[in-house]
């Protein structure tokens, strides 16, 4: 579509906070653009007047130079040659066209907010300079007459213009702040993602699993439910990335993640909590059960092959530690502790194993 691709233009490549600003600065090119060359349209087929729908027709072709910095990646000069542009333009319908009591001068208002809200931070000169010019040129238009414009409008058609200014300026006010507010809303998401997320597995991250745990644990409380924990620890990593390198081992730990989220229920949580060692928080399950899906999580992955480049396919093992909200532990860290234990023991029992924790009571 066409409108998307102009939307994206030179977004490539791009940090998330400057592929924003651009996208947002494509937009306001776009909408400028098709609203001066309205302008140009009512000028020369609806007023009449030729000479003045050419002068306008540069002035919308100068809007879409907008685009082609921003596709070249120039965005600083795309920036100022649009709020210079735009400036140009105002001066010229307020000083020539018409005079300022079509209203055409306030659109002056809108360069301080776009300035400050598309220039990045350290782009300070260019907001204050574009601002303080964009202040002068208003009250120069506000406080100068035309004697002689070149198209010559009643108070009423006057009214009208200044009418329609207003509500321009407002949709585009409008606009431009819920744009604003999106950006900061994905922004808010982005970071939220960043803070929560483990970066080579795209898990759940050590804060992420204690905060959703936490909360969790005391829901099934209230409801008498039960939960249990799974700790899995990948077996003799550290050889894996002595002998294999740690590019091996970062592709280990991608395989096993993968080979457990397809195994994993839809309810359960998956985390990476430390280097080799993930945790499942698996609500409204029992030992039994959370055993059986330990099970086969074990089977998998014990018999899934790693293709390596140049060398024969690994094989990888995992050992489980399972242990359940009880009386002896209604933490989430207690239950961890009671978790670590058994897999601590399947470690010591010969890796490759699921243990279940077994509390002194249940001996």
């Amino acid at each position: 579509m066409l409108f998307q691709k102009l939307l994206t233009t030179g977004i490539a490549h791009q940090s998330f906070s400057v592929t924003n600003k651009v996208r947002m600065m494509n937009l306001i090119g776009v909408i400028t653009t098709l609203v001066s060359g309205l302008y140009t349209f009512a000028y020369a087929f609806v007023l009449d007047n030729i000479s003045v729908a050419l002068i306008n027709c540069v002035f919308t072709l100068a809007y879409v130079v907008t685009l082609v910095f921003n596709y070249f990646q120039a965005f600083r000069g795309g920036k100022i040659w649009f709020f210079v542009t735009l400036m140009l333009h105002l001066v010229v319908c307020t000083n020539l066209y018409v005079t300022n009591a079509t209203g055409f001068h306030l659109y002056f208002f809108l360069v301080p907010t776009g300035v400050f809200l598309l220039f990045e931070l350290r782009e300070k000169t260019e907001k204050v300079t574009l601002s303080l010019i964009a202040l002068v040129l208003y009250f120069y238009c506000e406080n100068t007459l035309n004697p002689a414009p070149l198209i010559e409008l009643s108070d009423s058609f006057n009214h009208i213009l200044y009418q329609s200014v207003v509500l321009v300026i407002m949709l585009e006010v409008i606009l431009v702040l819920t744009l604003f507010a999106n950006e900061i809303e994905a922004n808010e998401l982005k970071l939220t993602k960043q803070a929560t997320t483990d970066a080579l597995t795209g898990l759940s991250n050590r804060h992420a699993f204690f905060e959703h745990g936490s909360s969790l644990l005391e829901s099934t409380k209230h409801l008498n439910r039960p939960l249990t924990i799974i700790l899995v620890d990948i077996d003799h990593f550290k050889r894996i990335n002595d002998q294999h390198g740690h590019f091996v081992g970062d592709l280990c730990l991608t395989q096993v993640t993968k080979l457990m989220a397809a195994q994993k229920r839809e309810q359960d949580m998956l985390a990476r909590i430390g280097g080799e060692e993930f945790a499942i928080i698996l609500p409204d399950t029992t030992l039994s059960e959370a055993n059986n899906i330990a099970e086969q999580m074990r089977i998998t992955i014990s018999q899934h092959r790693i293709p390596l480049v140049g060398e024969q396919h690994l094989h990888c093992t995992v050992s489980f530690g399972i242990a359940s909200k009880s009386n002896d532990a209604s933490t989430l860290k207690e239950v961890l502790v009671h978790a670590d234990k058994a897999l601590y023991l399947a470690k010591e029992l010969g890796r490759n194993r699921v243990q279940i924790f077994q509390s002194p009571s249940d001996s």
